[in-house]
């Protein structure tokens, strides 16, 4: 079942909301959750998008990070298994709530829903994952589980620690790129061509 797309949370996580603590291994990540939840949304921690019942991923960053962002993260056989439509990467890469927070005041800076499912975007993030894909299929033939496996240089593999799944990665440079394209479709799809 197709689900309409979301333009904006009403009940979401206004901006000069303090944050409960400073980031620790993505304890804000759950308090955003947890609050969204509290604000009547259905928020899941089951294999998919955070909220399935809309169709959204929720994501939340630190202003002042620099390190790749982190799309899902699927088992080896999986990956092996299954092309980027059919992937739980797909899933969660069409339409994110993003919070944006600072250390700085330990407040929230900016929010709101992110539309990924941009042609251009689309076509760039699934040329990373199958070109990653297939280097971990030829390695899984090896019997060898390299700690990072490139994509393009718009998202790649990195091993977890179990060691028998890989995150898949956006570099924080592309990924801030596909927020602008996202929140200025009108502007983008004026200016670029689909070839």
């Amino acid at each position: 079942m197709m689900l309409p797309r979301v333009k904006e949370l009403k009940k979401g996580i206004p901006v000069g909301t303090e944050l409960p603590a400073q980031q620790r291994y993505g304890n804000i990540g759950r308090w955003v959750e947890t609050e969204l939840a509290n604000n009547g949304y259905a928020v899941s921690n089951d294999k998919g998008v955070d909220m399935p019942d809309l169709g959204v991923e929720v994501k939340s960053r630190k202003k002042e990070s620099n390190s790749n962002h982190t799309v899902g993260t699927m088992r080896i056989d999986e990956i092996i298994a299954t092309d980027y439509p059919n992937s739980v990467i797909y899933e969660k890469f069409q339409q994110q709530y993003r919070v944006h927070y600072s250390d700085e005041g330990q407040v929230v800076t900016k929010e709101g829903i992110y539309d990924f499912s941009d042609n251009y975007i689309q076509r760039n993030v699934a040329e990373a994952y199958e070109s990653g894909r297939k280097k971990i299929i030829e390695n899984e033939e090896n019997g060898y589980h390299p700690p990072y496996v490139k994509g393009t240089g718009w998202g790649h593999w990195e091993i977890t620690d179990s060691c028998g799944s890989y995150r898949f990665r956006i570099p924080n440079h592309i990924m801030k790129k596909i927020e602008s394209i996202s929140q200025n479709k009108s502007v983008f799809d004026k200016l670029f061509e689909e070839i």
